[in-house]
Formats: structure tokens, sequence, C-alpha cells
């Protein structure tokens, strides 16, 4: 049995961007993006033992672009550049709906961070995005589900202020 680790944040103000040097935040653009989210979902989860197998276009499609709450404008990509100008990305996220028939609910899903780029900035750069666009949204508190055995990822959240839910 996977135990799950539920936390919330109630958002008390809009937060800003923080600046991480030389890298960008666009938002998904379709299926050229695909294949460098598969990769990127491959290196951010290649030490974790639980529950990650390496997915396919279809397994991207399924988990994402099939849910009634996916849109382009729900997932945010970080691109740094490399040598020689081309952009790698190097986190994501993606704002998923967790409503039910009482209470709309958004939730954190998938934000995941390149190893080489942990520690930088790019994942408290995407989860502010997520939190702006909520607060823009009028969405005051967000929810997210992590693995009870990804300690990192818990204490990163609760670093950012989210509790257990």
């Amino acid at each position: 049995m996977v135990n799950v680790l539920q936390l919330s944040k109630v958002l008390a103000l809009r937060p800003e961007l923080p600046e991480v040097s030389g890298v960008r935040v666009r938002h998904f653009a379709g299926d050229a993006d695909v294949e460098s989210w598969l990769r990127l979902r491959d290196a951010a989860f290649a030490r974790q033992r639980v529950g990650v197998r390496q997915w396919t276009p279809a397994d991207f499609r399924a988990e994402l672009e099939a849910k009634p709450w996916w849109a382009h404008q729900r997932m945010w990509l970080a691109e740094a550049q490399e040598l020689g100008g081309v952009p790698t990305l190097v986190g994501s996220v993606t704002w998923a709906d967790r409503s039910s028939a009482a209470e709309v609910r958004p939730a954190i899903h998938w934000l995941m961070v390149s190893p080489p780029w942990r520690r930088r900035g790019v994942g408290r750069l995407l989860l502010a995005a997520l939190e702006a666009s909520c607060w823009d949204a009028g969405y005051r508190q967000i929810w997210l589900e992590t693995h009870t055995a990804w300690t990192a990822a818990g204490e990163f959240y609760r670093r950012y202020g989210y509790l257990p839910a």
C-alpha cells in the first residue's frame, strides 16, 4: 500500500514570481512539448522507488490531456538556455482540479525539477506561477498529494507553507 501525504495551503497574498537566472517559464505548447516533458519526468523520478515507471505519449495523454480540467495554460514549463542557445526543459508543474460537487479544489499535479537544477529556485518559481494563477482565478486554497516516501518533496512543500490537509 502506498502512503499518501495530503497537504494544503491557504493563500493570504498573491505570490510574487522569484527570478531564477537563465530560466524562463512558459505554458505547455502542444505535442512538441510531450517528449521533453516525458524525458524530464524520467530524469526527475529516476531514483524514486514508489510507483514510477517509464511513460509513453499515450500515458501523458491519459494522465493529463484526457482530463476534463486540462488546458495548456494550466501547465507551466521552466526552460534553461543551454550551451548553443537551445532551451532545455528543467521543470514543470500542472494545475489539476480535485473538485467535488460541494467544493472547487485546485491542486498541484506533477511538480518536478531536473536533478541538476534542484535547489536553484526552479521549483519555487513553478510553485509561485501556479499559486499566482490560482489567486488570479479567485482561489485562496490549494491542495496536493505526494508519497510519504518522497521526503524531499514533503519538506519542499512544508518550507513554502503547505500543511497537512
